[in-house]
């Protein structure tokens, strides 16, 4: 299991994404969110103006030791696992 960053760790998730392991990282955090705010995923920012998407999917394509990041996209804070995405209220 991996834990939690601290700034969210006692905040309830607005939704929680499990990944399937073949959808890349950067479409499967725009889809969720795109989700929680019940539009379609063009109509969002693009997820680059957040966070650098290469570096993004680099960091969960299997070989990295990193447990998670968290950044803020569209007033939500955004905490990506290898597992799954999750998307808390900021």
């Amino acid at each position: 299991m991996v834990s939690q960053p601290r700034h969210v760790r006692d905040k309830r998730p607005l939704t929680e994404s499990h990944s399937d392991g073949h959808e890349p990282v950067p479409h499967h955090v725009v889809r969720t969110v795109a989700a929680v705010d019940g539009v379609p995923v063009d109509a969002l920012p693009p997820l680059n103006d957040a966070v650098d998407t290469d570096a993004l999917a680099s960091l969960f394509d299997g070989e990295s030791a990193v447990e998670h990041l968290a950044f803020s996209y569209r007033g939500y804070r955004i905490v990506v696992t290898d597992e799954r995405v999750t998307v808390y209220e900021r």
